[in-house]
């Protein structure tokens, strides 16, 4: 019991000496902690005074500045010097620094010097030297014609980089850039297609930017050329304080183009009155017809035209405004629309062309109506005005070119009603579009109406004719066609020959094609080409001759014609099919000559291909070694199958 209350009496002794531990730690800790604190706070306190001392300092200095140049300006006249603008709190702010005389003799010392070397076309060296008084806290001393100059230099050696940062230090010496360098500027930025530059200009310095309309129209073409044409509404107000004419007004109308803003293009329209013209017509009449509104544009359209029957105003609707109608129109599908289209211009005394037609042709072939020819030649003919062969024909072609021969052909057959008298070029169209159909046989009754009115055929329509006969394989008609046209003295193309060399190759008259070819010079006075002779081979292939094929190659070759690489690769399987191993190397070495002296791309796979053969033929013999060796030398990579892995030598 005793060593019981012994061991308590100890216990307690010990917790009190901690407790006693304890209190002295926390009572140190609560007295550092305020300490602390204490001190911080008296430190923050210390820095705002300071602060405030600066700024006091800060705007002493400026106010000695402003000062200072206001004393120049009195001893210069009353005016502040060129590019500087005087400085004050707020735009002073960046420029606070006071330079020194020394600074100042310095940088003035610098210009000439800068100049001059930039004047030696020496760029580089000339921005070093600017570097070296920037890297002294001294680049805005610079003059606005130091900065004009390196912008244009920047510029014209495409380093937009430089001529930014120029721009950006202007702004930091607060110059107030002359009308000069504005016009310049942006004149030279928009001849370089620096439209981004022009905007960021703009953006740096166009507080200080005059209503100028030549500065705004580079600005405002910019922005449309990089597609921000939502900016341009703010430039266009400044532009119309510019004093700017009826005609600089195209401008707003491209704007609106771009914003499809029917409702500004519309009123602006209306209240320039005489003073518009066709093109600020044609871009109202566009921004209608983007924003599918043909109606709204053909509305226009009419307003238009009592402007001119008014007086008001002279020649303002031109072919281009019934084509951009007419284009609305016709991707609405609307034909009547564009029916009445025509009707107007033909009654304005306009002639149609190629794009007035096309939207409606688009309309009317969409419908499956062969009187829709009649339609179109009727709406033409009653307005009392004759129509030309070329208006015909442009009709016919529209109608060939859309796949509908069947209307193109009514066409012709009303053309022939009217009394018109269709040429070789609305011939040549039909033909074509008969030939395309494989229809010799009324491409042969155009042949019959061109010779009654005394028209021969021409090289054009004889291949047109002859591709025919090729896709009929009517080898006799094409022939006499072609001997017809011998006789009568014309002078084929190269076209033609090629032409002549597939029927031949169809009909499988071989022998006739060759003499042909050997025989060309002689008839046409034009030497036959590595084209004919391959065409040539190719036909012989297709009938397995092999020989002819062969004999066509040494024809060719003893004319002075080296084949090509698409010689070789027709004709090197056809060899390797006969098995004839002296004439695949033939070939070979014929491919390696020509890679090497005209920079021919090898024929890879068609040699790896002749080679996998040879080694699989008993007939080779050392053909396929000879070739391999040859292949290896020209540096042609041989298959695996071939050589048991990669040869590169």
């Amino acid at each position: 019991m005793a060593s019981f209350s012994a061991a308590l009496d100890l216990v307690q002794n010990i917790f009190r000496e901690l407790f006693q531990e304890i209190v002295i730690l926390t009572i140190f800790g609560i007295s550092f902690l305020s300490w602390r604190t204490y001190q911080k706070r008296k430190q923050n306190a210390a820095k705002v005074a300071n602060c405030r001392a600066g700024h006091a300092q800060k705007l002493s200095r400026q106010e000695n500045h402003g000062a200072s140049l206001h004393e120049m300006a009195k001893q210069k006249g009353g005016r502040v010097p060129h590019g500087r603008l005087a400085s004050t709190a707020t735009d002073g702010a960046q420029n606070a620094r006071r330079f020194s005389e020394a600074d100042k003799a310095k940088v003035m010392a610098a210009e000439p010097e800068i100049l001059k070397v930039m004047q030696q076309n020496e760029f580089t060296r000339a921005l070093n030297m600017y570097r070296g008084l920037e890297r002294q806290g001294l680049e805005t001393l610079f003059s606005e014609h130091v900065f004009t100059t390196f912008i244009q230099s920047a510029t014209r050696v495409g380093k937009v980089d430089v001529a930014e940062r120029m721009l950006r230090t202007m702004r930091r010496a607060n110059i107030i850039p002359s009308l000069n360098f504005w016009q310049h500027t942006m004149k030279l930025f928009s001849s370089r297609k620096q439209y981004g530059l022009c905007l960021t200009t703009y953006e740096i310095l166009g507080h200080r930017c005059p209503a100028d309309k030549v500065i705004f129209s580079c600005i405002i073409n910019a922005a449309l050329e990089q597609g921000v044409a939502q900016r341009t509404p703010q430039m266009l107000s400044k532009f119309a304080q510019a004093g700017i004419s009826g005609k600089d007004h195209v401008l707003f109308f491209r704007c609106y183009v771009a914003l499809g803003d029917i409702a500004s293009a519309e009123a602006l329209f209306m209240k320039l009155g005489e003073q518009t013209s066709s093109l600020m017509l044609n871009l109202l009449l566009l921004t209608c017809v983007n924003a599918k509104e043909p109606e709204r544009a053909w509305d226009m359209l009419q307003y238009a035209r009592k402007l001119e029957q008014a007086g008001d105003t002279d020649g303002i609707v031109d072919i281009v405004s019934y084509n951009t109608v007419m284009k609305g129109f016709g991707a609405a599908k609307n034909r009547q629309r564009c029916f009445q289209c025509l009707q107007g211009l033909v009654d304005h005394g306009l002639q149609p062309d190629d794009i007035t037609l096309g939207p409606i042709l688009d309309t009317c072939i969409a419908d499956n109506d062969l009187a829709v020819a009649n339609e179109i030649s009727n709406l033409l003919l009653s307005s009392g005005r004759q129509i030309s062969n070329i208006m015909w024909t442009l009709l016919i072609k529209g109608l060939v070119r859309a796949a509908s021969v069947e209307k193109a052909m009514a066409l012709y057959k009303e053309m022939r009603t009217r009394a018109a008298q269709p040429d070789l070029i609305t011939y040549s169209v039909l033909i074509k579009g008969l030939v395309d159909q494989h229809d010799i046989g009324k491409a042969m009754e155009l042949v019959g109406d061109l010779k009654a009115q005394g028209l021969n055929i021409d090289d054009i329509i004889l291949t047109h004719l002859l591709e025919g006969c090729r896709h009929a394989t009517n080898f006799k008609l094409g022939k006499q066609i072609f001997k017809d046209c011998m006789d009568a003295g014309m002078k084929p193309s190269d076209v033609t020959l090629v032409t002549m060399l597939k029927l031949y190759g169809r009909a499988g008259e071989l022998r006739e094609a060759c003499e042909l070819v050997r025989n060309w010079q002689t008839m046409n006075g034009s030497k036959p080409s590595v084209i004919h002779y391959t065409c040539l081979m190719s036909g012989c292939l297709r009938s397995k001759n092999y020989d002819q094929a062969w004999e066509s190659f040494e024809l060719m070759l003893a004319s002075g014609i080296e084949p090509d690489q698409t010689t070789i690769t027709t004709l090197l399987p056809g060899m390797v099919a006969s098995q004839h191993w002296d004439h695949v190397l033939i070939l070979a070495r014929k491919a390696t000559q020509a890679s090497s002296s005209q920079q021919q791309q090898l024929p890879v796979e068609a040699l790896n291909h002749a080679l996998s053969h040879m080694r699989a033929s008993r007939s080779a013999g050392r053909s396929a070694d000879a070739l391999q060796v040859l292949m290896q030398t020209a540096g042609i990579r041989i298959s695996t199958r071939n050589g048991g892995g990669s040869c590169n030598h």
